[in-house]
């Protein structure tokens, strides 16, 4: 294949379908990670023990967002478009190698001082069983790091390729192994066996798929014409354009997905897992009672799962397309055609953002309980998760759309802004946390965070504005104004699906089965109901981004 048919080409356009096929894939990934969650959750609760392993979870997941999906996937994807358009493939083959093989290294390096510090804690008689088992969760899960965050990297080379299948099929292995791991733990070992041991099945899963996921990318780079190869050659392979931005942008990354890690450390520590199982606390010489009751963590996690399923199939989809573009058009010094892709890609974020923003609120309910209840997990506990995704729901236009802005200001090569922007937002996220978890439990750490998301989206469109000049956003302010609309009647729409009575309302005590079949003749109706009304009215008001709609977009509004 020659050199000229590895470059992508540079049609702008194609960033919608592009973003469209990672959509479609990603609704896959989440199917099968909806499946995940309902054979865990039946077999192992959303308990002290779920909560363990979310918290191990989260480090290898934390170092994925930062420096796999984060700083040097920011940098490197510029970094590799300029040399692969100015020098060729050899060139951007040297980076691509030199950059796995660094990463490689300090991860590794990083992992063996994880381990040095969690490994004591876990072996600790002095430590509580519940701290002990999560500390074993980290010790079992922080490889993972090592090979997520080179599947990260590698994925965002291929998307410069236009190869987009094997990355949005990874996260499927992932949701498969843990599947199966949680499976076998409670087959092999029988529900007889402690939560605390079965759930070691699954920990180790989560390494299985992480070596699986590497060699799943391997040959899709191959294809390309990526040739990667373990080098200490480091010198001339265009590293230093990829280190010298990373440390501020891996600050101001780090501050942006400390967030979610903080949530859980909260919920952790100020509800009764943290300390024993006891409701009360020891905090600077005072006594205090757990503003949140045992699980917060496992709840905190439903929450996040059922808020990220519209931000995983179309915000990160968007985002990731749209970001090869924005870097050609920063490599070309087109301010204009910058611009023009910001405010493209944030009408076709927030056409789909905004409604889902407060439809998913009208179904989380019938949602969460089709998925979790049963087995292990209680009403009570469909309650708690249903009460934080609330509050997480509200801000799924931000979280997407922050997606895209960030990116803007990673090829214009200046990650100190953000990182300002981010640290400012950690800040306001925990003092809201500290306040609001006494009034709003596991409510409050959500709203917490949607808040902060909205602070950095709106100081990050006032900076972009002083930097770049007009941004043309009162085309923008038109579109949000028209699907604000648009929402605020699909809303009363589902809402009113919503009270229309079932045979079977009424009932005393409703067991799971009543409570399963309510939620699933709901859960279609209000999609449907919702669904049709926002799109019908999209296509009176004339909004163009309907025609980008994955399936039926362009036959409800054809061109011309």
């Amino acid at each position: 294949m020659s050199e000229t048919t590895q470059q992508p080409s540079a049609k702008p356009e194609r960033f919608v379908r592009h973003a469209n096929l990672m959509s479609g894939l990603t609704m896959v990934s989440r199917v099968a990670g909806l499946v995940r969650d309902k054979t865990c959750s039946y077999f192992l609760g959303v308990g002290t023990e779920w909560s363990a392993f979310w918290i191990g979870f989260q480090f290898p997941n934390l170092f994925r967002r930062i420096f796999g999906e984060g700083a040097l996937t920011a940098v490197v994807v510029p970094a590799y478009t300029r040399l692969l358009h100015q020098k060729g493939q050899a060139e951007a083959n040297r980076l691509a190698s030199a950059t796995l093989s660094l990463l490689a290294i300090v991860l590794l390096a990083i992992t063996v001082i994880g381990e040095c510090i969690v490994l004591p804690i876990a072996f600790s008689e002095n430590v509580l069983p519940a701290n002990r088992l999560a500390a074993f969760m980290v010790a079992v899960m922080l490889p993972y790091a090592i090979t997520i965050c080179l599947v990260a990297i590698m994925s965002a080379i291929a998307t410069v390729h236009e190869r987009f299948v094997a990355q949005s099929l990874s996260p499927i292995v992932l949701n498969v192994a843990i599947t199966v791991g949680a499976a076998l733990g409670t087959w092999v070992m029988t529900t007889k066996s402690p939560l605390s041991e079965r759930i070691w099945w699954v920990a180790c899963s989560v390494l299985v798929a992480g070596v699986l996921q590497v060699l799943m990318l391997v040959p899709t780079l191959q294809t390309a014409g990526v040739r990667v190869r373990p080098t200490l050659a480091f010198k001339g392979s265009g590293i230093g354009e990829v280190i010298r931005p990373m440390l501020p942008m891996v600050i101001g990354l780090a501050a942006v997905q400390f967030n979610t890690f903080l949530d859980s450390q909260i919920a952790w520590w100020f509800s009764p897992d943290g300390h024993g199982g006891a409701s009360t606390f020891m905090m600077w010489g005072h006594e205090l009672t757990a503003p949140m009751q045992a699980g917060a963590v496992g709840k905190l996690s439903i929450a996040q799962r059922i808020y990220l399923l519209p931000v995983g199939i179309f915000g990160v989809a968007m985002a990731t397309a749209i970001f090869p573009l924005l870097a050609r058009a920063a490599a070309d010094n087109n301010t204009d055609e910058l611009k023009r892709l910001l405010v493209a890609g944030l009408k076709k974020t927030l056409f789909l953002s905004l409604p889902a923003s407060v439809g998913m609120i009208l179904i989380a309910k019938p949602l969460i309980t089709l998925i979790y209840l049963g087995g292990k997990v209680t009403p009570d506990d469909v309650n708690r998760a249903w009460w934080a995704t609330v509050f997480f729901c509200g801000g799924i236009w931000a979280f997407e759309a922050q997606m895209v802005l960030l990116r803007v200001f990673y090829v214009m090569k200046d990650p100190i802004t953000p990182m300002k922007v981010a640290l400012g937002a950690v800040a306001v996220n925990i003092c809201l946390n500290l306040t609001l978890i006494w009034f709003l439990q596991e409510g409050g750490i959500a709203l917490s965070t949607t808040v902060a998301a909205v602070l950095q989206i709106v100081l990050l469109l006032i900076i972009l504005r002083r930097r770049l000049g007009v941004l043309g956003l009162r085309g923008l302010a038109g579109n949000f104004a028209k699907g604000s609309f648009a929402t605020i009647l699909m809303v009363a729409v589902g809402a009113a699906v919503s009270l229309v009575p079932l045979p079977w309302d009424g009932v005393a005590h409703p067991t799971t089965l009543d409570r399963w079949l309510t939620a699933a003749v709901r859960l279609p109706l209000i999609v449907v109901a919702c669904g049709m009304t926002y799109l019908v009215l999209a296509r009176l008001m004339g909004m163009a981004e309907l025609r980008d709609v994955p399936f039926i977009g362009r036959r409800l509004m054809p061109r011309g």
